[in-house]
């Protein structure tokens, strides 16, 4: 162990050594060998999809790995893709595929090509950024030459030589150098900026081990089964515990990393992240300051170890942390955003069901709806366990405010689960159940072809009246199974966006050494229609600013298929054939004459022409112009709302931010309280509520005439 650590130290230090190109050269252990064919086992003989070909499994899995390490095509060569492909191609054979064979040959191969070629890539890495590094150092790019580096993969091709490659190198250095610019330092800090940012990189490459690289391995396999299935190394299983039980003290966040940018990938429902209502998926980090500390000098934390940036955000309850961010959607890297977080342990409490009740008004008549946000699915299955009667979950907490809104006398309820990725499917059926009675839920289908139908025989109807709920697409797995289930049943209206799309189970297993992930059955909604990449669409959408097919289970390349299966009996409430004709007409004028939803609309319309950007400029001047015109835009956009709502308009983009930053420390103070002001697609989803209830009434007084 000593000599190991004295090794990497040494490595270290020549990796960040300008001009020093280091090799890596790390080769699997028998014991990795055999725990690969522990896992390939497990995933060919236990996943649901266990009977899936894979007589060119190598092939396939070399083309997710070329995807996952150089998707832009920067690092390899035109030969060197060749002939890895014909490296990997070789122990495939699909003229006379035998999975007994694949079984007892494949690990033993197939890893110690990975192994080649992933080590190909991190000297690749190592060389490009030496190579950066010395560009950087020389301060002499010419930011007025008429030059661009192309963004759009489709337009990237390999590069025939090192040559080549280096040029992009060059180019890549010198956008990186203008961004930094761009974010208004002066070309000698942002040159130190960059160049502290590639000796990041450095060392973090030189941190690399083989436990690291057969992570690497291990989970482009499993994900040749589907993308939710993953390969736990002893110390990932401790942080995944530790995510899973959330007792950890820190910002409830998971990342990972993107291009050198670590990355939130989803913030924990009630947690200090989410508190501060700046920090959404697809955030970049770029800095991290210690704000309570004598020295809070940011750390810039570009090309980090992902490891070594979660140490850096966890800490003690009730100190604070400062993160620099690239906004997820933002146009341009020179886009920031600064947002202060108070660390705490994440409490059942926090992410309990809130509730608020809001007034309507229809010609002389006023309609009550009862909100209700219920961030996740969530039981306190210890407390359960025990049979203690006080046990909170999510299903108790929300029959307790369905009691409180009929005591209120509220007209109608909507349940707004935007934001909610799941939780316990035990309390999807329980929730269902308090709409709909005693009934199934979803369908479960094993890998072995056995269905069955879940839900909750004991359930009793508590809310008789109307309802709807809201979704999008970031509401998955359980959010799915109840939206679903209500709309089944016609027992409400579903309102919002798509949905995830997440259609299947996992279990965790242990291995001879960490766990592993995989995915053991699929769920289907009661008509027999699977939720598995089709998600479930709503009666009536809202407006989105961004194209929801970019992510969601139908984005992932290896997302197990749609598929459908028999139903189950059922007897549906009726709504009415014209109902959703209808409500929808009264929604869209609504759309037109709202300055709000037109405001998301706008937002729409220019994320759709920025999309297609296939080129940056590498001119500083214009990218400045293109700077002020994205940040005129959007003043105008505001202004636009603002003056249509009689509002104050803003005299400059700095005064909005301002207002908007001091806007959400106010919102902040509000201890997380639902925020109907503001929240347009709420306010219209309430809106559409109002004429279902009206629609309701009218129903019921035309019967009782």
């Amino acid at each position: 162990m000593y000599k190991q650590k004295k090794a990497l130290s040494l490595l270290t230090i020549l990796l960040l050594s300008i001009g020093v190109e280091a090799k890596i050269n790390i080769t699997a252990s028998a014991e990795k060998q055999e725990l690969c064919q522990e896992i390939y086992q497990k995933m060919a003989n236990e996943h649901f999809f266990n009977d899936k070909d894979l007589s060119s499994i190598n092939a396939e899995i070399f083309n997710a790995l070329v995807a996952q390490l150089d998707s832009q095509k920067i690092y390899f060569t035109e030969n060197e893709i060749n002939s890895f492909k014909r490296k990997f191609s070789q122990f495939d054979n699909p003229a006379s595929y035998q999975k007994k064979y694949l079984k007892s040959s494949l690990c033993s191969i197939d890893l110690k090509s990975k192994f080649a070629f992933i080590n190909l890539y991190f000297n690749r890495l190592i060389e490009a950024t030496n190579y950066q590094l010395k560009e950087v150092t020389k301060k002499d790019f010419d930011f007025t030459k008429e030059e661009i580096l192309i963004v759009d993969d489709e337009l990237k091709k390999w590069q025939k030589n090192k040559l080549e490659l280096r040029k992009i190198w060059r180019r890549i250095a010198k956008n990186d150098v203008l961004t930094s610019m761009l974010a208004n330092k002066e070309l000698d800090e942002a040159t130190e900026t960059i160049q502290k940012r590639y000796k990041n990189r450095l060392r973090r490459i030189s941190q690399r081990n083989e436990e690291d690289i057969f992570s690497i391995s291990m989970n482009n396999l499993t994900s040749f089964f589907d993308p939710h299935s993953a390969y736990f190394s002893p110390k990932s299983a401790e942080d995944f515990e530790m995510t899973m039980s959330l007792k950890l003290e820190g910002i409830g966040a998971l990342l990972t990393t993107e291009d050198d940018y670590p990355t939130i990938v989803s913030v924990v429902p009630g947690g200090p992240a989410e508190k501060t209502g700046k920090i959404n998926p697809d955030d970049k980090i770029v800095k991290i300051s210690q704000v309570e500390e004598s020295d809070a000098t940011p750390t810039d934390v570009v090309g980090w170890r992902i490891d070594e940036v979660v140490q850096l955000i966890r800490g003690k309850a009730g100190t604070k942390v400062e993160l620099e961010l690239i906004p997820g959607k933002s146009e341009d890297l020179s886009e920031r955003k600064f947002v202060t977080i108070t660390r705490e342990e994440v409490k059942l409490e926090e992410q309990a069901a809130k509730s608020r009740i809001i007034e309507i008004k229809r010609d002389s008549q006023i309609i009550k709806i009862g909100i209700v946000d219920l961030p996740t699915f969530y039981i306190d299955f210890n407390a359960w366990r025990d049979r203690d009667p006080n046990f909170r979950s999510s299903s108790k907490d929300v029959k307790n405010i369905l009691k409180e809104f009929d005591d209120q006398n509220v007209d109608a309820v909507l349940i707004d689960l935007r934001g909610n990725s799941g939780g316990s499917l035990f309390e999807a059926n329980k929730l269902t159940g308090l709409f709909v009675s005693a009934g199934a839920t979803l369908q479960v289908k094993e890998s072995n072809g056995s269905v069955k139908p879940w839900g909750d025989a004991r359930a009793k109807q508590v809310w008789k009246k109307p309802m709807a709920v809201m979704v999008d697409r970031y509401s998955a797995s359980a959010s799915e199974i109840f939206a679903g289930a209500i709309q089944d049943y016609q027992r409400g209206i579903i309102i919002g966006q798509k949905t995830f799309g997440k259609g299947t189970v996992q279990r965790l297993d242990n291995l001879s050494t960490g766990q592993i992930k995989i995915t053991e059955s699929k769920f289907y909604r009661i008509t027999g229609s699977g939720m598995q990449a089709k998600g479930i669409h709503p009666d009536i959408t809202l407006p989105s600013t961004w194209d929801i097919e970019e992510i969601g289970e139908s984005s992932y390349d290896t997302a197990l298929q749609w598929d459908e299966i028999r139903p189950v009996r059922f007897k549906k409430f009726s709504m009415g054939s014209s109902l959703i004709a209808q409500l929808n007409d009264k929604h869209l004028v609504r759309v037109n004459q709202s300055p709000n939803l037109q405001y998301i609309l706008d937002i729409r319309k220019r994320y759709e022409i920025q999309k297609n950007k296939k080129v940056i400029s590498l001119n500083l001047t214009n990218r400045r112009i293109e700077k002020d015109e994205r940040q005129s835009w959007a003043l105008d956009i505001e202004n636009k709302r603002r003056s249509s709502l009689n509002l104050q308009i803003f005299s400059s983009y700095k005064a909005m931010e301002d207002y908007n930053d001091a806007k959400e420390t106010e919102d902040r103070e509000k201890d997380f309280e639902i925020d109907i002001d503001d929240d347009y697609l709420l306010n219209e989803g309430a809106e559409i509520l109002s004429d279902y209830t009206i629609f309701n009434q009218n129903i019921y007084l035309s019967k009782a005439a």
